[in-house]
């Protein structure tokens, strides 16, 4: 099996990237349009405040290629403010706004806060949730950021209600972390589909190019990505200005490492 990659940022809508990426002199409201003529995809932060308008889904919609994904986060109020307690008819409007993306739908991330324990009631709240509100129709993924909950249960609950698990490096995965994740995902795949993040340790100042040397975990993630190729039809990954300082040339290598021919130049790229 050879899954389909659909590699892309956190965002579009980065200022520093005018001149590197964005050519000089690009609005914000062309952003979008550039942006989908490099990459197949993109992860949508802006649903995290909220559930969108249904204009910007229709904007988004038209301003984008055939065969473009959008992945949408949860809103904070299900994940964060609720923690999945009385969430369900907030999460379903969000579900119901969000259809009308249609094929460019790509996975609906459920990252949960740092500080959401394994406890009895989260896990029950959580669990609960997963099971009984998880359209089968749609892609998703769940991100825990407190490394407890990764146990056997997890990885059954995953597996009893098809949805993946998010794979990341960061301030709350590091790569040991990632690597037991893939394993389980490849060991017995809960889903088709699988989700990464490179989202990075620290907040850095500009975003127009390359600041920080990950070229150790480029070598671990290739070999995370090919193992998941075997199992998954479909990855989705997406890349944080803060993990290296320029989101595009992180997907730039990691395409590349993978054997996959290299998105359209665009702009002036300074690597380092």
């Amino acid at each position: 099996m050879s899954a389909r990659l659909h590699f892309g940022t956190s965002g579009w809508n980065t200022k520093d990237w005018i001149g590197p990426f964005y050519q000089p002199g690009t609005k914000t409201p062309d952003m979008l349009a550039s942006y989908a003529k490099v990459f197949s995809s993109v992860e949508v932060d802006a649903t995290y405040y909220g559930i969108p308008r249904a204009s910007s889904i229709e904007t988004w919609r038209e301003r984008s290629p055939n065969g473009f994904r959008f992945s949408l986060k949860t809103p904070s109020t299900v994940t964060h403010d609720r923690r999945f307690v009385n969430a369900d008819t907030y999460f379903g409007a969000f579900l119901q706004r969000i259809r009308p993306l249609g094929d460019k739908l790509g996975v609906v991330l459920i990252q949960c806060p740092p500080d959401f324990s394994p406890a009895r009631d989260s896990r029950a709240a959580l669990f609960g949730f997963m099971e009984t509100e998880l359209s089968s129709d749609l892609a998703f993924a769940l991100e825990l950021r407190d490394p407890r909950w990764y146990d056997d249960a997890l990885f059954a609950h995953a597996r009893a209600n098809h949805f993946t698990l998010a794979v990341t490096e960061g301030s709350h995965s590091d790569l040991g972390l990632a690597a037991k994740i893939v394993e389980e995902l490849v060991r017995e795949p809960p889903a088709q589909h699988a989700y990464i993040r490179w989202l990075g340790d620290q907040t850095l100042p500009h975003y127009d190019h390359v600041q920080l040397d990950r070229s150790g975990s480029h070598d671990a993630w290739e070999r995370m990505i090919r193992s998941l190729q075997t199992v998954c039809t479909d990855i989705y990954a997406y890349a944080s200005n803060d993990y290296e300082g320029f989101a595009p040339a992180t997907l730039r290598a990691m395409l590349a490492r993978l054997g996959e021919p290299a998105p359209p130049e665009t702009g002036e790229l300074r690597l380092l």
